[in-house]
């Protein structure tokens, strides 16, 4: 039963109230209508925003993937360029060692090792363009990795599926890398440095010191560790992964005798730490141990015999000529002090000829050969003439006085002519066999960046489809509903009007 009230107006209240809640409806629709979203708020729907916000962080990860595979794409394009022009190289090498292999040819085959050189030189220059120059980790190998081109789409971001693996691991193909350093197929005949048997294994640790020339002409030193009990084959594979070794050209195999051979056609020393007659097999064991090789690969080599300075320290003189260093007809005079012992007068010497700028320029170093530094070798990638002499005339104040006039210094080289050339054309197969290894992962890892796009695309797609079904508002629906409750707020304004209206009837009771 309901009283008829001046003090309360019920019919207004309810019909503010309706009307309030029309016009929270209409806002919310206007809202959705305008920005075309059905969750405007967190309030909206927090378990679907939820869900939404979802999808929508896949769909960014997943948009950057395609952008990575695209620039991984790109990048692998430049990489194959590179090698196919390697590849023409190869061919122009295989010519070059094909026509120096044939008895009939006529002309000088030192003019096409001299082009075969400007050939190999081009392949490592391309190779370190395109990333796969050197050892891992360093700048002119910075492909020669597993790559992984981060994608997305997976469950987790550590999860196997996010990547593609484009695994360019072992991927050298610079002359080192294709094996290519130790062909010549010019007219010079020579031979390479052996060492000790090891067919047996290494039983006493060892340490081989390495001196080369690198390609700026620095002088570079590195050690390789060989572990005792390391079988011959053990020992090959330390040598030759090691990126120093691999970077100064060397070359580890095992002769016919089981006699380790280390070989390069440009110039490095090698020396054991154990000293000779030690009794046990390796490196350094009894009989010629590796560093009494002296300079192993050296163009032109002079190898002296240092002995311990019994009497007063004498100055010594060091004297280079030769045409092909730029001495011509005078010479580069360099001194040094004789010391107590062998070992510290040859330091002394091959401080004072690698702290010479003017050697250093025209190419010519010293270096320490015996395991115990009594030997000191002179070389040059250039033939010169060298000359010893001293102040002293008592041989107890000298370490070296058995050059007292300049003496031509010629050394070894790799065999050449028709069987260097035959040599050759098989180490270019095998090169051109590497080189499709190369090929086929880097066209592999092509293919399976293309993959990784089309499902990226595909997922990106879905996951924008799936996003909108949750978060994008249902316009049709909208639209209905503007209209509906613009009707209703129309409705509701009136019937507050009237409402407001019912309070008057109450006066005429009272007249």
């Amino acid at each position: 039963m309901s009283n008829f009230s001046l003090i309360n107006n019920s019919s207004s209240s309810i019909a503010q109230s309706k009307l309030a809640g029309t016009s929270n409806q209409l806002t919310k629709t206007l809202q959705r209508l305008s920005s075309g979203l059905r969750i405007t708020r967190s309030g909206d729907d927090a378990a679907g925003l939820a869900i939404a916000n979802t999808f929508r962080s896949d769909v960014s990860v997943l948009s950057q993937g395609v952008r990575n595979a695209n620039d991984g794409l790109s990048t692998l394009q430049i990489v194959d360029g590179g090698l196919n022009t390697i590849s023409g190289l190869l061919d122009r090498a295989a010519s070059l060692a094909s026509q120096s292999a044939s008895g009939t040819f006529q002309g000088n085959r030192d003019t096409l090792q001299a082009e075969l050189g400007k050939v190999l030189s081009e392949i490592d220059r391309q190779a370190q363009n395109i990333g796969l120059g050197g050892a891992a980790g360093t700048a002119e190998g910075r492909f020669n990795k597993a790559i992984e081109v981060f994608i997305g789409g997976g469950a987790s971001a550590n999860a196997a599926g996010n990547a593609v693996s484009v695994d360019l691991s072992n991927s050298r193909v610079d002359k080192t890398g294709l094996d290519l350093n130790q062909i010549n197929i010019g007219n010079g005949t020579g031979n390479v440095t052996g060492a000790q048997d090891i067919s047996a294994g290494i039983t006493v640790a060892e340490t081989l010191s390495f001196q080369s020339i690198g390609s700026s002409g620095q002088l570079n030193s590195f050690t390789v560790a060989l572990s005792a009990g390391a079988t011959a084959s053990n020992a090959l594979d330390t040598i030759n992964n090691d990126a120093n070794v691999q970077a100064a050209g060397v070359k580890a195999s095992l002769d016919n005798t089981g006699k380790l051979v280390l070989a390069s056609s440009q110039f490095f020393s090698v020396s054991s730490s154990v000293a000779d007659g030690a009794g046990q097999t390796g490196i350094g064991g009894s009989g010629a141990a590796i560093g009494d090789a002296a300079v192993s690969g050296a163009a032109n080599k002079q190898a002296v015999a240092i002995s311990a300075a019994g009497g007063t320290p004498a100055v010594q003189t060091l004297s280079f000529s030769g045409d092909q260093i730029g001495y011509a007809g005078s010479s580069k005079n360099v001194t040094f002090t004789s010391a107590a012992t062998a070992a510290a007068g040859a330091t002394a010497a091959v401080n004072a000829v690698n702290n010479d700028v003017d050697l250093r320029s025209a190419g010519v170093f010293a270096v320490q050969t015996k395991a115990d530094g009594s030997e000191v070798a002179f070389v040059s990638l250039k033939s010169f003439n060298l000359g010893i002499s001293s102040a002293s005339t008592a041989g107890a104040d000298n370490n070296i006085d058995a050059l007292q006039t300049q003496t031509a210094v010629g050394g070894a080289v790799l065999t050449g002519g028709e069987q260097g050339a035959k040599d050759a054309i098989d180490a270019i197969k095998a090169a051109v066999a590497t080189l499709g290894e190369v090929q086929g992962k880097v066209g592999a890892g092509q293919n399976n960046l293309t993959q990784a796009i089309e499902l990226a695309s595909t997922q990106i797609t879905n996951f924008q489809a799936a996003e909108s079904a949750i978060r994008d508002a249902d316009i049709a629906q909208e639209a209905s509903n503007l209209a509906r409750l613009n009707t209703l707020q129309q409705a509701g304004v009136s019937a507050l009007a009237q409402a407001n209206q019912s309070s008057q009837a109450l006066l005429s009771l009272l007249r």
